[in-house]
């Protein structure tokens, strides 16, 4: 459901002075979407990815980028999508308005957790360890 920013009190997303726009299906399970320039990020537990105009709900693009569970929820950083699969494979899509996928990356190692992001470095948590990921300075 895409709630109007200036609603205000208590918001019932039932009635319809709350709510601009309503996606009934293929919606994810268990990840939570993200919300960058205008855009909305949906990752399903099937690996497919979903983009949204934040201000319609038109869907823009609907693309598998990995056939495996996936239960993290998608973040944003440095204008890239990234999502990691419970096999540790982490996608990274170009963030916008046309689906491309920048690269594919497996670590050995189970991943469950959303990824993080603080100061350059994004931060994998898997089953066996914590991976801190960054450009070499």
């Amino acid at each position: 459901v895409g709630v109007s920013p200036n609603a205000t009190g208590y918001i019932d997303i039932q009635k319809t002075t709350h709510q601009i726009w309503r996606r009934s299906n293929n919606t994810p399970d268990v990840p939570s979407p993200v919300i960058h320039d205008g855009l909305v990020y949906l990752c399903r537990e099937n690996g497919i990815l979903l983009c949204l105009d934040a201000k319609t709900g038109d869907e823009l693009y609907y693309e598998r980028t990995r056939n495996y569970k996936h239960r993290a929820s998608p973040i944003v950083a440095d204008g890239k999508v990234y999502l990691t699969a419970v096999d540790g494979t982490v996608t990274v899509v170009q963030a916008g308005r046309t689906y491309k996928i920048l690269a594919q990356n497996k670590l050995n190692d189970t991943l469950l957790a959303s990824p993080v992001v603080s100061n350059g470095t994004i931060y994998l948590r898997g089953f066996d360890k914590l991976y801190a990921i960054s450009l070499k300075k």
